[in-house]
């Protein structure tokens, strides 16, 4: 390919191309779970940086990502945690302005936590929505039962929700919000 003829394809595949890579596989959790909730189509494009991942009825979702295989490791299953910390500053995009709270919290109404299970990952693996075990859990829930603890590990987080299926996010994260919605 001529360097004058760049393709946008070949970059996004070249940036993207490991989606067993822990970063890539959280932007994939963040999609996955924006197409779960119908709130990304393709005139889209993702805030880097936002004090949450995601907006659905104007409720923010924060979406946490994990998986048992690493891409330096595939064999080994590896013990996985979800970073909860609050934190005591935020960017809003929409604005661009940046906030300085008093207090630390979570900026989130709702998080989304998403682990891959399969040992060894792969693409393949990632790409379907059948090999996620994914929870669903209100802020005001890890707020009352974690208060500012960092890091949220599964056995406490079973304790917490119980693992929905892909086609069930929606209805998790209403039922975390505490809306009833009819879904199309």
């Amino acid at each position: 390919m001529s360097p004058d003829r760049l393709s946008l394809d070949a970059f996004r595949r070249w940036v993207l191309g490991d989606l067993v890579d822990n970063r890539n596989r959280g932007l994939f959790a963040e999609w996955l779970v924006g197409m779960a909730l119908g709130v990304i189509d393709e005139t889209m494009s993702r805030q880097e940086w936002d004090a949450y991942d995601l907006q659905y009825r104007n409720k923010k979702i924060e979406v946490k990502a994990a998986g048992r295989s690493q891409s330096w490791n595939p064999n080994h299953s590896a013990r996985t945690s979800f970073g909860i910390a609050q934190k005591k500053m935020s960017w809003s995009a929409a604005t661009d302005t940046f906030t300085h709270h008093d207090q630390p919290q979570r900026f989130a109404d709702v998080y989304v936590f998403c682990m891959h299970e399969p040992v060894p990952a792969d693409n393949a693996k990632v790409a379907d929505p059948a090999y996620w075990q994914l929870w669903v859990v209100a802020t005001k829930v890890l707020d009352q039962e974690l208060g500012s603890q960092k890091s949220l590990g599964i056995n406490r987080l079973n304790q917490l929700a119980t693992p929905v299926p892909w086609r069930g996010i929606r209805e998790a994260v209403d039922a975390g919000l505490g809306e009833a919605h009819d879904h199309e």
